[in-house]
């Protein structure tokens, strides 16, 4: 029976004040709804939700910058580059603020993190949802860090054998959680290898195997999307996949145009369309998105699925209005100048490099913005956001 007129908007049940937050434009209303009351409170705190939530919402969680980290310096590691806020918005200033606030330097790790001298220096496997993937090169033990609260937790070393790729897998539903998956072959076998550690664990698990001959290719960043893992294979015909879900390892073929570009997944659309993989790359200076589906024999049948209008000219004014007058005159240097390294996708922009610049273009407006002047050369990127969901929305926290 339909609530009396009247009647207060907590009688719509759980399920009904989730499909109204759902509509809400940004992450900082579904906040604002949440501290509101109670029972607001409890139906936002569900981790089916704030994953659906998140996917709908592609602006979430909120951008704080890039974080460099140059791997072959001794001293002056990593570098943390802001996204500059909006005078009138609340949201950038708060974010701001937290960037301000981080120890991106990982002073807080033992040995004294990027800048530690000696063994205990601390190497980059991954960054994701706030957090950062470390190995200690001395002991080989892994640390997840967050460095706006500057708190780290310790985790063992991997069980012996050759790890080939590390991922750090974040629920968007949980943001206390997380998973380490450690990609592994030992000596000679054409097998490779997922091993899994749990945060509410501690320990590793050898969950999956799959026949695979090429090894990761070198630099292989790993992405995250449809609650799976990707790694690229040496040669970039094909990638290896890992599902949080199935606990599995699959090779997935990619498409033909996409074997010689960088790439990023990223999700897209409600969860029901989890079945679809969406890569996003860019060439000839437009960006392109790919989508691919199992084809019911083993592979992928990929088509792809937009392809914008070209920014070679912003790019061109924004580094340099002389290149644009000398590129008419000399047509040719044009496919020389045509090369850009995508860094990823996050909170609804892509982020790419064009020599020393790092530009991003939001995907909703298609409004191209260069980042503030950074030596990046020779530096690994990553999109630095805050966690999602804050602390007070896990779904743990239902006792509060």
């Amino acid at each position: 029976m339909a609530p009396a007129a009247g009647a207060p908007i907590v009688a719509l049940g759980e399920d009904l004040l989730r499909e109204v937050f759902i509509h809400l434009p940004a992450s900082a209303d579904l906040l604002r709804a949440a501290a509101a009351c109670k029972p607001f409170l409890r139906a936002a705190r569900s981790a089916p939700f704030l994953r659906r939530f998140r996917r709908r919402h592609p602006s979430c969680p909120r951008l704080l910058g890039c974080l460099l980290l140059f791997p072959n310096r001794r001293i002056g590691k990593s570098h943390f580059v802001p996204i500059s806020a909006s005078p009138s918005s609340s949201s950038s200033s708060s974010a701001a603020a937290a960037a301000n606030g981080g120890d991106f330097a990982l002073s807080f790790l033992p040995g004294g993190g990027w800048l530690g001298q000696g063994a205990a220096t601390w190497k980059h496997l991954d960054c994701r949802n706030g957090r950062l993937l470390l190995e200690n090169l001395r002991s080989h033990e892994l640390a997840v860090a967050d460095p706006i609260s500057r708190r780290y937790v310790s985790l063992p070393a991997p069980p012996a054998g050759c790890a080939v790729g590390y991922g750090l897998f974040t629920d968007d539903g949980e943001s206390s959680e997380f998973r380490v998956v450690c990609v592994s072959r030992d000596a000679a076998s054409p097998e490779l290898r997922a091993l899994v550690l749990a945060s509410g664990e501690l320990s590793w698990a050898d969950v999956a195997g799959i026949s695979c001959q090429p090894d990761l290719a070198a630099g292989s960043r790993v992405m995250q999307a449809n609650r799976s893992l990707y790694w690229r294979l040496k040669g970039g015909e094909r990638m290896v996949a890992f599902s949080t879900a199935s606990m599995e390892l699959s090779v997935l073929d990619l498409p033909p145009a996409l074997r010689d570009l960088r790439f990023d997944a990223f999700d897209r659309g409600e969860e029901d369309d989890a079945s679809v993989l969406h890569l996003l790359t860019m060439t000839g200076y437009r960006l392109e998105v790919w989508a691919g589906t199992a084809d019911g024999d083993g592979g992928m049948a990929w088509r792809q699925v937009e392809k914008s209008l070209r920014f070679h000219k912003a790019l061109t004014v924004m580094i340099d209005p002389s290149l644009e007058s000398y590129e008419r005159i000399n047509p040719s240097v044009q496919s020389y100048r045509d090369d850009v390294d995508v860094i990823g996708v996050a909170a609804g922009l892509v982020f790419f490099r064009k020599w020393t610049n790092i530009f991003s273009i939001d995907l909703e407006t298609m409004k191209l913005k260069m980042l503030p002047k950074a030596d990046c050369l020779g530096a690994l990127i990553y999109p630095y956001t805050i966690a999602w969901p804050p602390s007070f929305l896990n779904p743990a926290g239902q006792g509060a």
